[in-house]
């Protein structure tokens, strides 16, 4: 068993440590591990379970309060526990698009594009094919080609068990007003209407970091976790200018202990917010941040925790009328325990996703303006972040321009989706379009706000900073108001709940400040540690390795899933040195 204590440490020679056993940090943990002659160590502030309900699998994060969002402070959730975020998303394993890639090398990365992560997307998963007739699949647009996905990979992958004729309607709307079907929706172009691919086994359970990577290799001799132990610091030590990471500081039921004498490398898979917040107690970041609160500066790299992005959505639900049974259904003690007995089966409501189809929506079924706005470039704190800035921007101007790169994305979930200004009535079934903007022009932080390393950090999204993401928003509104009105979906539906009525005759003005007012997180966090270069207000270069040090690297990605787990693969072998990439 792999599961150590804190003396148990005192014994052993580590040559790597993984800080956060989430998503990624697993996956790398599980293949460094595979030669018996290093030891690995993972640290996990949070624990091993299955059951995601039992208190404390979440860090409840906060957001300062959003100027641009009527100064509400928005819920950040994030996966606490081994598999991070993987045990508790809402499992959709879906692919980017060729051109965001491809996009990462453009921004000076070399070896990071489609064909290098499409081989570690396939060498982390197994398609599980879909089980449906040729008509079905059509009619769900769900065709997977065989040789575009992995076939013995530690993940799984598998269509919805359950598909219901409203999810069919939707696709039929959308195709009435020009959106077609996608049913290979994996092969780097993902625009269209499509039946999403979930990270759930043939049992319909969840198949995540933890039951693909982590169980299969418990019995290693050579592979250790800590769990409930907090990480604080990584200890560095100067040689020839550079820093290498020796030891690593945590702290586990209030005592603080160090992990000394590390052989080989830290990796710091901690997540969009908390990588940022250990490296500046580490003493690694704006030299301004760190000096507010008396941290010695030992590298001064002004891009960490900078250039947050988020996809921030809106909800929208439509009372029903259907045969289908929805998750509303479930508030009825008969119909629960009856899919509780049918799930034994794996079948029924809760054997699938209950977000399983999906539209992406270029630029032009938006009306989304085909040049993207750097207003905001000025602002950035140093001459090499707005240097960074503008060369992302001038990308995200190329993908506004391409009809194979989806900038919008309408979700349907079977049935009223959970809001805090909305309950579902009994005996009333419901559905509910989530609509979501997947390139914001706007840019937010992720810094310290105290010396406490026990502290949470300061999370700003920044949302609608800049005004064009507030109007493209509305347009994605608008679509999913457009699809409701469609027919055959408009035959079914009966009312509308959110935004109401009300709201809706107001037009534009109506749902920007229904947006701004009701507008939350789809939990996507990223580029607080970006990967670019130095002069580019980079953090990590193409190697992961940080700036200023020889053996400290970061493996950073919160969305999307299925990047996530090639990121811990391909951070495995780059450590391994089986693909060093020149810079």
């Amino acid at each position: 068993m792999p599961f150590c204590t804190v003396s148990s440490l005192e014994t052993i020679f580590i040559d790597y440590v993984i800080v956060g056993g989430g998503t990624a940090g697993l996956v790398t943990a599980a293949r460094l591990s595979e030669n018996p002659n290093v030891a690995v160590l993972v640290i996990e502030a949070g624990y091993i379970g299955r059951n995601i309900a039992r208190d404390g699998f979440d860090w409840t994060f906060l957001s300062v309060p959003q100027r641009h969002a009527n100064d509400r402070v928005i819920l950040q959730p994030r996966g606490k526990g081994l598999g991070g975020s993987s045990i508790l998303n809402f499992l959709g394993l879906f692919r980017p698009s060729k051109q965001e890639m491809n996009a990462l090398e453009a921004l000076g990365n070399p070896g990071w594009n489609w064909e290098s992560m499409l081989h570690y997307m396939q060498k982390s998963e197994t398609l599980l094919p879909p089980t449906l007739t040729h008509s079905e699949a059509v009619k769900y647009a769900a065709k997977p080609k065989k040789d575009l996905h992995g076939s013995e990979g530690p993940l799984k992958k598998s269509f919805p068990t359950m598909l219901t004729r409203l999810h069919a309607e939707f696709f039929d709307a959308a195709e009435y007003i020009g959106i077609p079907r996608n049913p290979e929706s994996s092969s780097g172009i993902n625009v269209g209407a499509m039946t999403f691919l979930m990270s759930v086994d043939s049992d319909s359970k969840r198949s995540s970091s933890v039951s693909g990577y982590l169980e299969p290799n418990l019995s290693r001799p050579n592979l250790f976790v800590l769990t409930e132990a907090h990480v604080t610091k990584i200890i560095l030590n100067s040689v020839d200018g550079l820093h290498r990471a020796t030891g690593v500081e945590f702290v586990k039921h209030g005592v603080t202990s160090v992990v000394r004498n590390i052989q080989k490398d830290v990796i710091l898979a901690a997540g969009s917010f908390q990588t940022p917040q250990i490296l500046e107690l580490s003493g690694i970041g704006n030299p301004d941040v760190l000096g507010r609160y008396s941290i010695e500066t030992l590298i001064d790299l002004p891009g960490v925790g900078e250039n947050l992005q988020d996809h921030v959505g809106v909800s929208t639900i439509v009372e029903v009328e259907t045969t289908d049974l929805t998750v509303d259904s479930l508030s009825d003690p008969v119909v629960e325990k009856e899919h509780l007995e049918l799930y034994k089966q794996k079948k029924g409501l809760l054997s699938s996703s209950r977000t399983s189809a999906f539209i992406y929506l270029t630029a032009e079924d938006i009306g989304l303006p085909t040049v993207a706005s750097n207003n905001k470039v000025a602002q950035a704190p140093t001459p090499a972040l707005k240097q960074g800035l503008e060369k992302q921007y001038r990308i995200q101007e190329q993908l506004l321009s391409s009809k194979n790169q989806a900038h919008g994305e309408v979700l349907y979930f079977n049935g009223h989706q959970s809001v805090l200004y909305s309950a579902p009535e009994a005996g009333k079934k419901y559905m509910s379009l989530f609509c979501v903007l997947l390139h914001p022009l706007s840019r937010g932080t992720v810094h310290i706000m105290s010396s406490d390393p026990l502290a949470p950090p300061a999370i700003d999204p920044n949302y609608f900073a800049d005004d064009i993401d507030l109007d493209s928003l509305v347009q994605i509104v608008e679509v999913a108001l457009k699809l409701y009105d469609t027919p055959p979906l408009s035959q079914s539906v009966k009312a509308h709940k959110v935004p109401s009525q009300e709201v809706i005759d107001q037009g534009k003005n109506g749902l920007r400040e229904d947006a701004k007012e009701n507008c939350r997180t789809i939990f996507h966090p990223v580029g607080t540690a970006a990967m670019l270069p130095l002069e580019d207000g980079g953090v990590v270069d193409a190697n992961l390795l940080v700036y200023g040090t020889t053996n400290l690297r970061v493996e950073l990605s919160c969305h999307i899933q299925s990047i996530a787990y090639a990121i811990g693969e391909k951070a495995a072998d780059i450590i391994l040195g089986k693909q060093v990439l020149e810079m």
